[in-house]
């Protein structure tokens, strides 16, 4: 969690994904739902909002200090992707390390 937590320090990337990686989780429940029901227009329009979702969070990982590993692969991509989404920034938020870096960063705006 601590190379995580360097590479989300910065406030405004921090806000962002507080309000990005729930979109793109919201947009993966909507997904689903409108492929049991059969529903094209609202799939297309859900992968829409995670593509949306990953630009915002590339914007916030632009701010940062330190840039996120490349990715290796497709697969890497895939699965740091959807494990970073579903489980590792759920469980950052509710550590320590990110109010610590929630308060740390207060003076990096610009």
């Amino acid at each position: 969690m601590n190379s995580y937590a360097h590479i989300h320090a910065h406030r405004t990337n921090l806000l962002i994904h507080l309000v990005a990686v729930p979109l793109f989780i919201l947009a993966h429940v909507g997904l689903f739902a409108a492929i049991a029901y059969r529903k094209p227009l609202p799939a297309l329009t859900c992968v829409g909002v995670a593509v949306i979702s990953l630009g915002l969070q590339r914007k916030g990982h632009a701010l940062e200090a330190q840039a996120p590993e490349p990715f290796s692969s497709g697969w890497d991509f895939a699965t740091r992707l959807y494990t970073e989404q579903f489980y590792t920034f759920p469980k950052f938020l509710l550590s320590r390390d990110f109010q610590k870096n929630w308060l740390g960063t207060q003076s990096q705006e610009h």
